[in-house]
């Protein structure tokens, strides 16, 4: 499973930058949309009002979980957050992002979720993915950079600075296959999870996240 495959990468030291952690007291996060292989799916993170908040930039996703909400298990189903994105645009671009998860529930239960980043590597990947089956086909598809080709290029480049401390080529070299290709995009865990509902679409938008 892609939890227990991303668990391996981070032991061997490909480490993710983690979502900050603002305080958000009695503060209810609206229902959300994300995708699920194209559809629109209503996610409602489930608030107490006495945790810290998952957010980047001006969007919060929901409460974390607390502790042990660092590292993903299996048991958690995927919130991926696509940057940049076409789905939810900001002031500004670099917080550009598309949501999509790997299920929703017909039960209407709530359920814990971890959330990755999806850093868009290549330039020439579009930026309106939909669905997991996309994300881990272009994970696993590369691309060889031209000889010229700056960390700027890098459609993700400036949230990957802000989260992973990426700021030159050569902190790519991680990442680089052996023939000296990267990834059209990069999955990582964000090292944190939320508990939500997630639910087919059925009357009316709900409110993108605050």
């Amino acid at each position: 499973m892609l939890n227990r495959h991303i668990r391996t990468l981070s032991k061997i030291g490909i480490v993710a930058g983690t979502l900050s952690f603002a305080a958000s007291p009695r503060v209810t996060v609206k229902p959300y949309f994300v995708y699920h292989n194209g559809a629109d799916i209503v996610f409602t993170p489930e608030t107490a009002g006495t945790r810290k908040a998952a957010s980047f930039g001006p969007w919060n996703l929901g409460e974390r979980l607390g502790m042990g909400d660092d590292k993903p298990l299996d048991r958690r189903l995927n919130l991926y957050v696509v940057v940049p994105g076409s789905q939810y645009r900001s002031p500004r671009t670099e917080y550009d992002h598309t949501l999509i998860v790997n299920k929703y529930m017909v039960d209407g239960k709530a359920r814990d979720w971890d959330i990755f980043w999806c850093f868009i590597l290549d330039p020439s990947l579009r930026d309106d993915l939909r669905s997991e089956r996309e994300l881990l086909v272009s994970k696993q598809e590369t691309f060889r950079p031209a000889d010229l080709f700056d960390i700027k290029d890098v459609p993700a480049h400036a949230l990957m600075a802000e989260r992973l401390g990426v700021k030159h080529m050569s902190d790519l070299k991680r990442y680089r296959r052996k023939d000296g290709s990267l990834p059209r995009m990069l999955i990582l865990p964000a090292r944190l999870a939320v508990r939500a509902t997630a639910t087919l679409r059925e009357i009316g938008p709900p409110a993108p996240p605050q």
